[in-house]
């Protein structure tokens, strides 16, 4: 069948070759248990936030941290800060952070004789000068102003009083902590205890930031150095004294461990957990060894590069799903030994619910954006049980809000008056809102597999929600990828599903994409998109946007309308095409800017497997659209022609893969 972009604008045996080498890169990655365990990488604040935490709490594992005290050292920026993402303009928060943790360690560089020079002494005071310049200590956000508060820098009364939070576990509040969104009250709890018990680390004896402070008094306080030597452990806190409001908050958190003791396996809220725990002088009552182990296996280390990052959490299950997702893209089938692996880890990752979580050690806090990953996967393979799969499916379809759309973790956390409470510095971390991403990903799926009919009910007014939440550009936002691209992408593919790519909405969209590239044909986004809440573009391609973008050009041309913009979509997406054609290096695709996004203006996220699965993704798709065709040269409007010369040209100077290109691939997967 001949497609309506038209002929295959390259050499097929080249667009072929390219999907096998990135199929291969895959592959080599996955772990012997089947699953993939690419880094979930969330810059420099995990790294320092963890060395400072087992400060605290007196752990002293130097292989643990010294290498994380080494990236933050390798990570200084010339202007003396530290900063979220490359290319930001750095953060007050994560430089207090970084500094604080080189300090604690007494890390800093040192002049020796005749070594180091100017160059060492200036490494510290252009960090304390960045952070000064920014208001100092009291400016940062709250999670550091607690860990500074613990460490006795600064007094517990710089932070929001902990009586306004106490009251989220009252029964007769009118807000309740389960109105707040999973990942934050999950750091609300021990926050709190911590800020009512007021705890000063039994560790630490004098401050060591007081040259960061501006415009105050030296703060010593309780922790005046003579106290701070006669101070003891905690003595156990009598439970039956404290307010029955707390007691829930300690019984909450108690609750909220996996088995392994981690709180979802997020770093920041166990490490939390254990100060509270110890705080209530209650540490017996807890396996320390255990959970510091179990937290360890979340630091990444890699000895051939020698990148060292402590992971947030791990993204096991996310990257197993859509590795397979992949795979099966570029033609591997279902019976294949490393797809059959990766299914019976997502298989034995499903909770008893029937949805699945993030990370491999979550147990307790399913999420809907993996569960339709892991879904569609494994429908994807042919290797799913039916029951696990309706289980499945009538979790997903309950998570549906009132408003017609889904979000990522709660059906009922639609307070948004939350975020603007004055304790809150973290922006859109309070509530848990539908999102167009979220909701275009669980249409499309449903649509998809046939698990409902685009006349159903709950896809119309899902459908409905996408057409009402369009930007006026035409553009989709995108919350949990960067940005507009993304969000994009996702509302695309479930209009296609839908049949509606020849509406308004499709129209729209087509206008804005296409405005959108860069001149060298490819497509990238800041993490200022986020933030500002526009479209803020790259001065370079990224990857993994590209991917994204090319992608949504495909399904538009594919699907669509024949148009007047047809030549020009089909234009478009050959030169994005072309262009990650000439990105790739001899070992797959890279980048150093995030593609995720956390919390706006304070986390983001670069998941390594993106650019090893998105390019092959919309490359699959653009090789199906085009096989079959007859052999020969695209014309395109406006006289561009043979763009598939361009594109062998490029791919023949680039270095190629030896050790790939002579694999043994006599029992290939492939179809």
């Amino acid at each position: 069948m001949r497609h309506v972009l038209g002929s295959l604008p390259m050499e097929d045996a080249l667009l072929q070759e390219t999907i096998r080498l990135a199929t291969l890169r895959i592959l080599k990655t996955q772990s012997a248990e089947g699953s993939w365990r690419d880094c979930f990488d969330t810059g420099l604040m995990p790294d320092a936030q963890t060395a400072i935490f087992l400060y605290l709490l007196g752990v002293r594992d130097g292989e643990w941290v010294d290498p994380l005290l080494r990236r933050l050292l390798k990570e200084q920026r010339s202007d003396g800060g530290w900063g979220l993402y490359a290319g930001d303009h750095g953060d007050l928060s994560v430089s207090v952070e970084c500094y604080y943790a080189l300090t604690l360690y007494d890390a800093w560089p040192v002049q020796r004789e005749g070594v180091g020079g100017e160059a060492c002494g200036n490494v510290r005071r252009r960090a304390r000068d960045f952070i000064r310049a920014r208001g100092g200590l009291l400016e940062c956000r709250n999670l550091t102003k607690m860990l500074l508060a613990i460490g006795g820098e600064i007094p517990w009364e710089s932070l929001p009083s902990p009586r306004l939070y106490s009251h989220l576990f009252s029964r007769f509040s009118p807000v309740s902590i389960r109105d707040i969104t999973m990942f934050t009250r999950l750091h609300i709890a021990p926050m709190l205890l911590l800020g009512h018990l007021r705890y000063v680390s039994d560790v630490v004896t004098d401050p060591v930031l007081q040259d960061l402070r501006v415009n105050e008094a030296p703060y010593w306080g309780q922790i005046r150095g003579k106290d701070r030597r006669a101070r003891r452990r905690p003595a156990e806190t009598n439970m039956s004294r404290m307010p029955l409001r707390l007691r829930r908050c300690v019984d909450f958190i108690l609750r909220e461990r996996e088995a392994d003791g981690t709180v979802a396996g997020y770093h920041s809220s166990t490490f939390l957990m254990l100060l509270a725990i110890r705080a209530l002088g209650k540490s017996r009552e807890l396996p320390y060894d255990a959970i510091l182990t179990a937290q360890k296996r979340n630091r990444i280390v890699d000895p051939q590069s020698g990148f060292v990052h402590q992971q947030t959490c791990n993204a096991h299950v996310w990257n197993t799903a859509l590795s397979i997702g992949g795979l099966v893209d570029a033609g591997m089938r279902g019976d294949a030994p490393s797809i059959k692996r990766a299914v019976e880890y997502l298989a034995a990752k499903q909770h008893t619910c029937g949805a699945w979580g993030y990370s491999d050690n979550n147990t307790m806090h399913p999420d809907t954006d993996d569960t339709v990953a892991c879904l569609d996967a494994l429908a994807r393979t042919g290797r799913m049980p039916t029951r696990a799969f309706e289980r499945g499916v009538t979790w997903l379809l309950s998570m549906q809000k009132q408003d017609g759309g889904w979000a990522a973790f709660e059906r009922d956390s639609d307070k948004r008056w939350l975020e603007r409470i004055p304790a809150n510095d973290m922006k859109r971390a309070m509530h848990d809102p539908s999102t167009p991403d979220i909701t275009a990903r669980v249409v499309e799926f449903v649509l998809k597999h046939r698990v409902v009919g685009v006349d159903d009910e709950r896809v119309v007014q899902a459908l409905s929600w996408l057409k009402r939440h369009q930007e006026p550009d035409g553009s989709w936002y995108g919350r949990w990828g960067n940005t507009y691209l993304y969000g994009s992408w996702c509302a695309v593919k479930a209009l296609a599903a839908a049949g509606l790519l020849n509406t308004d909405m499709g129209t729209k969209v087509k206008r804005w994409l296409l405005s959108v590239q860069l001149p060298d044909g490819s497509f990238g986004e800041s993490c200022d998109s986020d933030a500002l809440g526009r479209f803020v573009p790259t001065e370079t391609g990224v990857p993994t946007q590209t991917a994204w973008a090319l992608d949504t050009l495909l399904y538009l041309a594919e699907r669509g309308e024949r148009t007047n913009t047809l030549d020009e979509l089909g234009f478009a997406a050959h030169r994005a095409a072309s262009w990650l054609m000439a990105a790739r290096a001899p070992d797959g695709w890279h980048e150093d800017v995030p593609s995720g996004t956390a919390f706006p203006g304070a986390l983001y996220i670069r998941y390594h497997i993106y650019p090893k699965v998105w390019p092959l993704v919309a490359l699959s798709h653009y090789h199906r659209i085009f096989e079959g065709d007859i052999p020969g040269m695209l014309t395109l409007k406006g006289g561009e022609a043979n763009v598939g010369s361009s594109i062998a040209g490029y791919v023949s100077r680039s270095n190629r893969e030896p050790a790939l290109l002579a694999a043994d691939v006599s029992n290939s997967p492939f179809v």
